[in-house]
């Protein structure tokens, strides 16, 4: 009888597959896996599974009939589909460098052509849109502060969700540094970018820690991770472009 993990790929590049080539047929030129399925960091039930889906041109009818065919399985196996024309993708490599960065480094091709092998990436646009998400994750994590009103218990749940969105720009920042290959695991990732930026280790460790069991004081990490963010953020605007 095959194990979870086994149940999932087959659910994913098979039957989703299926799915996507019975709705688009012959508009679909590629089908590609990212994130942390591909990575070796997925976690069944709190991970998505991330899926490329290029069409060769727009098809708004098949989106509804994709939904209705396989809206359940989406729901049940997490699969986040995130559906562009080729066109698209090859366009908007100056809006996204950092997400399509994150898909080059580390994917699997399920059907068509790869369409990362082509992708050109200006580090200007890189380093623009690392400033724009940090200045936005300071910005949310003031709010969480604001939110808990001092509840711990509370503030501590938000803050090991906000790991999330701060992991990915930490990748995005080791690739406007140059660094590659790019870690995956939370504590090998945050010790790159303090190598790399010159800081000791300090809150965001502590952060991967707490996310791992360990005891902290949320309210005490929470200003910690907001003092080391905004530094962070002050030494990106100070970076050449």
């Amino acid at each position: 009888m095959p194990g979870a993990a086994e149940r999932l790929k087959d659910a994913v590049e098979v039957d989703f597959l299926g799915k996507l080539k019975e709705t688009f047929g012959e508009r679909l030129d590629s089908v590609v896996l990212y994130g942390s399925y591909v990575e070796g960091n997925f976690h069944p039930g709190v991970s998505d599974v991330n899926v490329l889906v290029l069409l060769s041109e727009p098809d708004p009818d098949a989106l509804a009939r994709l939904a209705k065919s396989a809206g359940g399985m989406m729901r049940k196996r997490r699969i986040t589909p995130l559906i562009l024309t080729s066109g698209e993708f090859a366009r908007s490599s100056d809006v996204f460098p950092m997400e399509y960065l994150d898909i080059a480094a580390r994917h699997t091709v399920l059907h068509g052509e790869d369409p990362t092998a082509t992708l050109a990436v200006d580090r200007r646009n890189l380093r623009h849109q690392l400033e724009h998400q940090m200045r936005g994750n300071l910005i949310s994590l003031r709010q969480l502060v604001l939110a808990a009103r001092g509840r711990r218990r509370l503030l501590g749940r938000e803050l090991k969700r906000w790991y999330g969105p701060v992991a990915a720009v930490f990748r995005g920042l080791l690739r406007l540094k140059g660094v590659d290959p790019v870690p995956t695991a939370p504590d090998a990732l945050i010790s790159a970018v303090n190598e790399a930026f010159g800081l000791e280790s300090g809150p965001f460790m502590e952060l991967v820690a707490y996310r791992n069991g360990e005891s902290a004081d949320p309210v005490r990490l929470a200003e910690a991770l907001l003092l080391r963010l905004a530094d962070l953020v002050e030494t990106v605007d100070r970076m050449e472009s």
